[in-house]
Parts: C-alpha cells; structure tokens; sequence
C-alpha cells in the first residue's frame, strides 16, 4: 500500500509529463495583417494582406471569404483558393469605387474550417490619397512663393 506522500509524487509526476506530453491545439484562424490605403483618381483600393497558415488536413482549408464595412455597408468578396507566399499571406484588392468624406474601413477574413478572424483592421479611408494631397501641398506652396515673389517691390542700388 502506497503512502500518501508516494501518491502525492506519483500524482505530481503524472501532471507534469502530462503536460510536457500534450500537444497544444489550436485552431489557426485567418488574420488580416495590413490594409493599405490608395487612390487612382477616380476609384479607391484597399490592399489587404491576410496570413492564414492551414493545418495539414485531408479536406479543404483556406480562406473564403473578405469581408469589408465602410460606413455600415458589407460586401463580402468570394475569393475562392488564394496562393499563399512563402510567409503564408496573400493579398486582396478591393476597389470601394469613389469615396466622399473620411469613412471608417473593417476588413475580416473567414476560413472555411476555422470561422472568422480573430484579427481584423479598422481603418480610416482618407478622401484623398498621401500622393494627391503632397502633389496639391506642392502646388500650393509653389503658388505662395510665386505670390510673394511677384510681391515684394524691387529694390534697385544706385551707384
């Protein structure tokens, strides 16, 4: 008969290679990695970068299914098997058309085995993209130097 300190050590012995043991599952749910921003003058694009490492499986396992709101409006995008990359991403464009004001963006991604991501993006959708507004700072600050220029009196030395 055991005492009860040996069953106490057996117990503690049985737990900790229980756990040294166990294999940790979890399920490997897609992420939205980065949404990037731009405009071509006429319709805005968001870029988005989503990781998604699928488990080896003999069934199906990829992600489906983009999902993107910009003021309270969902478009859910199809996008059937995508390639991966070496880095397990892939990237998606979405073209939101022509935009008005400074919409909030959220982008998900679902995975037909593991639901829908647990990292999304929220992002703010500028109604001008950096390159248009750099381009008309440029313009503007081009057109006050030609201002001050034109308005400044000359001033001519007399020998």
């Amino acid at each position: 008969m055991l005492n009860k300190f040996s069953r106490i050590l057996i117990l503690v012995f049985s737990v900790l290679l229980s756990s040294y043991l166990t294999k940790s599952a979890s399920a490997i749910v897609p992420e939205v990695r980065n949404v990037v921003v731009y405009d071509n003058g006429v319709s805005t694009f968001l870029n988005v970068t989503v990781y998604h490492y699928p488990e080896e499986t003999t069934t199906p396992h990829y992600v489906d299914i983009i999902r993107v709101t910009v003021a309270g409006n969902t478009t859910e995008l199809h996008i059937g098997v995508q390639p991966l990359t070496l880095q397990n991403t892939f990237t998606i464009t979405y073209d939101m058309g022509p935009i008005s004001g400074t919409p909030t963006a959220l982008v998900e991604a679902h995975c037909i085995q593991n639901g829908w991501s647990s990292t999304n993006k929220t992002i703010q959708v500028p109604e001008f993209s950096l390159s248009a507004m750099l381009l008309t700072l440029a313009f503007a600050t081009s057109l006050a130097l030609v201002a001050l220029h034109k308005a400044r009196p000359k001033t001519r030395d007399n020998p």
